[in-house]
């Protein structure tokens, strides 16, 4: 049974109050665990994707870094929203867990369906479905939508766009740190005051380092 349903069968008043929290509480804790692995593979494979963009610029291939310069910021960007929704349902589940009238945990309850609903339309990506999925987490077990009201949640929303303006801007500090690497003046994508910064910056650090 999906864990929206035990606070269904619980306002509902037919089953026990302290058990359906409580099965509530165990899954959440388990979902936001699984949401704090997803969101740290998904910076592991940003990291990954800004290497291989520093590598293939290095030997020339401009196409192949923007492209893995891109995959860097999505994941980034993905992970980061993750991170954002975890927090909030982790909230939620300290106030569920606290929580001893009725209308105070339907109010949570229709605020973690309205989380979990966000973070599925938001971060849609196969990683999150499955997560959801195999939690049992469904949303459409949610069926005292009309008992409860929640005037006054607030509504999540990240953006996971990735503009070419951002990818143009990490393939600049890409290569004002291969410039203070090497020595060598590389031909920048941005050509703007920022990367100079960037490589005085660098060098500062490199210089304090000797």
């Amino acid at each position: 049974m999906g864990f929206l349903k035990d606070v269904s069968g619980w306002l509902s008043g037919g089953r026990s109050k302290d058990r359906d929290i409580r099965s509530v509480t165990v899954k959440l804790k388990i979902f936001n665990k699984r949401l704090e692995r997803q969101a740290k593979k998904l910076e592991a494979k940003a990291k990954q994707a800004r290497t291989k963009a520093v590598k293939l610029r290095k030997e020339g291939d401009m196409k192949g870094a923007e492209v893995h310069a891109r995959g860097y910021l999505q994941f980034k960007k993905w992970s980061k929203g993750i991170s954002t929704f975890k927090l909030n349902l982790e909230g939620l589940q300290f106030k569920l867990e606290q929580a001893s009238a009725i209308k105070d945990v339907a109010g949570i309850m229709k605020a973690i369906a309205g989380s979990v609903s966000g973070l599925k339309s938001q971060i849609s990506i196969p990683e999150i479905t499955e997560t959801i999925k195999d939690i049992d987490i469904g949303i459409e077990d949610f069926q005292v939508t009309e008992e409860i009201t929640a005037d006054g949640i607030e509504n999540i929303n990240v953006d996971t766009s990735v503009s070419n303006e951002e990818v143009m801007n990490v393939l600049g500090e890409i290569d004002a740190e291969i410039s203070v690497e090497t020595g060598i003046q590389l031909p920048t994508v941005g050509g703007d005051q920022r990367i100079k910064d960037l490589e005085n910056e660098l060098k500062e650090l490199k210089e304090s380092d000797d």
